[in-house]
């Protein structure tokens, strides 16, 4: 299923019309966190905008400063929902980015990554990594990572980042006793849950502590081998034939299945399984009632234990937790899938948790967009203003439904000097 070049290219002008729909009122530029940070008109939606036009005109050739501008965008999607004639900003940006990468081809380092999460949920690149992680990263001076030593891609100097788990999530033995599915569920709902890379690689007690919750609420839970990423991060960087392929295997390995939900702790992924998937996923009418039947089941964590498993009337309370938390809206959860309410809910139910709002808690974090990899600086910077925010609610956490989000609060708190802890919504409870 390879898209050739002008098939590419195609997509991108049959957004020309979408395109001419903006009327430059400037709406973007007030909520985009990328132009808060550079001011430069072409960092903001309109900008971008503009310079695409000028590139399907034949007026601007593609080179590394047009690809330089729209690369600096964390696709969070403010400034679609912002404007007032709902123009499909990030989708132009997204399909820009994909004809570009056809015409040059991906960054070799960012192509090997892909290819190597698309093999396997356990490669073996990546558990030698694990033991060869002191080489590149140093102990922090705080419990909730490593320091990166040098400049490297994907990495940037000075990083705060999560160790790679010693046993990835999806290979501990308890979890891959959960891939067979058993006879009857005892009218229970079963339950197929997705973990994502944040949670197999970097952080499996996310992943147990998701199950853990599951199992309380009385669920029936299974997690079904073959899974890999969830193309996300290959499409937000323009690979969209490497995202395909990996919405596909994904979607054969829970076929094999039958299940009442899907869930994620991840809202990137979630998005990816509910939205990126039936865009990818729909070139037949047979591959296209596939992937509704599969799409339709998707529910972020959180929203599946307030709204259809009542966590809150049925789990048992978690003790000794934090006393005052506040919490960050993940774009791909808040804005792009619109679970907002339900995280605050199971937060206010915590045994003896009080929930802190901080100011502007749908800002992005900075993480997305493939920013975090191609431009660090820039990400990190914009990490900036949610911190400050974190930091003047006086909450002992922060708390969020995303581990990306996770890993770019934990970098940005530190690096800026807030010691407020980090945590994800399931482990409150």
């Amino acid at each position: 299923m390879n898209i050739s070049t002008d098939q590419a290219m195609s997509e991108l002008k049959q957004l020309k019309e979408e395109m001419e729909k903006c009327v430059r009122c400037g709406t973007c530029r007030s909520v985009c966190p990328t132009f808060r940070v550079i001011g430069r008109e072409a960092a903001s939606a309109r900008g971008k905008l503009s310079l695409i036009r000028s590139y399907l005109k034949g007026e601007l050739e593609p080179g590394e400063d047009y690809l330089r501008h729209i690369k600096e965008c964390t696709l969070c999607g403010a400034c679609r929902t912002s404007c007032p004639n709902g123009v499909n900003t990030t989708g132009i940006i997204c399909a820009a980015r994909a004809d570009y990468v056809e015409k040059k081809g991906m960054p070799a380092a960012a192509s090997v990554v892909f290819k190597t999460l698309r093999e396997s949920s356990s490669p073996l690149v990546l558990r030698l990594a694990t033991k060869m992680q002191g080489l590149f990263f140093k102990d922090a001076p705080i419990d909730s990572g490593l320091l990166s030593r040098f400049s490297l891609p994907l990495i940037g100097n000075g990083r705060l980042m999560p160790p790679l788990a010693k046993t990835f999530f999806l290979d501990f033995p308890e979890v891959k006793s959960l891939s067979v599915q058993k006879g009857s569920s005892g009218g229970r709902p079963r339950i197929a849950f997705y973990a994502g890379c944040g949670v197999n690689y970097l952080m499996p007690n996310i992943g147990t502590a998701s199950l853990d919750v599951l199992k309380r609420a009385d669920a029936e839970v299974i997690v079904p081998t073959g899974q890999v990423c969830c193309g996300m991060p290959a499409y937000s960087m323009g690979d969209v034939e490497m995202a395909r392929s990996m919405a596909l295997k994904n979607l054969e390995a829970f076929e094999a299945g039958e299940f009442d939900f899907i869930t994620t702790s991840c809202a990137t992924c979630g998005y990816g399984l509910k939205t990126l998937f039936r865009k990818l996923l729909s070139g037949t009418p047979e591959l296209a009632k596939r992937v509704e039947a599969f799409a339709s089941k998707v529910r972020d964590i959180t929203e599946l234990l307030a709204n259809d498993l009542d966590f809150i009337r049925k789990g048992k309370k978690k003790e000794n937790g934090p006393t005052s938390v506040t919490y960050h809206d993940p774009c791909h959860l808040g804005r792009n899938q619109g679970v907002r309410e339900a995280p605050r809910e199971l937060i206010s139910a915590a045994n003896g948790v009080r929930l802190k709002e901080m100011k502007h808690p749908c800002s992005c974090c900075g993480l997305g967009g493939g920013l975090g990899i191609s431009n660090y600086g820039l990400s990190i910077e914009i990490t900036r203003r949610k911190a400050e925010s974190i930091r003047d609610t006086g909450a002992q956490a922060v708390v969020t439904a995303c581990p990306g989000c996770m890993v770019q609060l934990r970098d940005g708190l530190f690096r800026y000097g807030v010691g407020t802890k980090v945590a994800h919504v399931v482990e409150l409870l």
